[in-house]
């Protein structure tokens, strides 16, 4: 979500001295005038809506493009806070749900796989994991070195610990073997090479990575699959929600234990990105018709 090496530096400094409301509000309206601008990202977010929210009207597809990037913006603006956010105001920002089947989880001692999409914040709910207490560490996509340095100082600064995706499945495996929580973004394919499952997802289908599937098959840990949006109601800014685990299946051979998987972890986050298809921040209109056309 956040991939500008000088916008992290300008946005943390910025958001350590300026209440967040009138940022927050300047952000919205930029986000509007882009969501309304012809471009590339413009073009992949009304795709992407053709296919999540086929229901929607041309109009109404507009719309919701405009909100998806107000909200993206908005959402950064909170990000941004993070490194000079008191631990009080983190607790007002954030609702959880679902926490008890996260603790299930951790309670079986065989790591846990956090999975999630781009959706909403979604550094912002890896941030609360660390924040609460349990022992996370995030893959992240490598970037420019310019960005990659920033974004490692702020999330640093938010207590998350870091795992280049280059580092491959080792350091991960040794993680999930020491009980600790991983936390991978698993809605797109990132890299060249990576295996990958094409699955159902909203009105087509999409091509998502089976690492973390393979992952937990190598090593019996549950997945657990959590969002984080800003919701309709409620006091709280944003709403992680957390999912029951899903277990690797016991029989079978590996590549199909791990396609079984792959294919439920992408029915849980094809239904959080339908549910908030202005939410979700994708910008690679990668669909495939469910007859396999593009």
């Amino acid at each position: 979500m956040i991939t500008s090496g000088w916008l992290v530096r300008v946005g943390i400094r910025v958001m350590g001295v300026v209440p967040a409301s009138p940022v927050r509000t300047i952000a919205r309206a930029i986000g509007v005038l882009a969501g309304s601008l012809p471009g590339a990202r413009r073009a992949a977010v009304l795709e992407n809506l053709r296919w999540l929210a086929p229901q929607l009207s041309p109009a109404e597809r507009r719309r919701a493009t405009r909100r998806t990037f107000a909200n993206m913006l908005s959402a950064a603006v909170d990000l941004w806070r993070l490194p000079t956010m008191a631990p009080a105001t983190f607790s007002e920002l954030v609702a959880v749900e679902g926490r008890d089947a996260l603790d299930a989880a951790v309670a079986l001692n065989r790591g846990v796989i956090v999975v999630t999409a781009h959706l909403g914040p979604y550094e912002l709910g890896g941030a609360w994991l660390a924040h609460a207490g349990y022992p996370s560490h995030a893959v992240i996509e490598v970037l420019s070195s310019d960005t990659n340095e920033a974004l490692k100082r702020y999330r640093s600064a938010t207590g998350m610990h870091l795992v280049p995706r280059t580092a491959g499945a080792r350091p991960l495996l040794r993680l999930l073997r020491e009980r600790q929580v991983v936390v991978l973004v698993a809605d797109r394919v990132v890299g060249a090479g990576a295996e990958s499952l094409v699955v159902p997802f909203g009105a087509g289908a999409r091509a998502i990575p089976t690492g973390p599937a393979a992952l937990a098959v190598a090593t019996g840990a549950p997945v657990v699959v959590g969002t984080i949006t800003h919701p309709a109601h409620g006091p709280a800014r944003y709403l992680i929600r957390l999912e029951k685990a899903i277990l690797p299946a016991d029989t079978g051979d590996t590549k199909h234990r791990r396609d079984i998987l792959t294919r439920a972890i992408g029915a849980r986050l094809a239904t959080a990105a339908q549910s908030t298809p202005d939410q979700w921040f994708v910008f690679q209109p990668e669909w495939i018709a469910r007859d396999g056309s593009p």
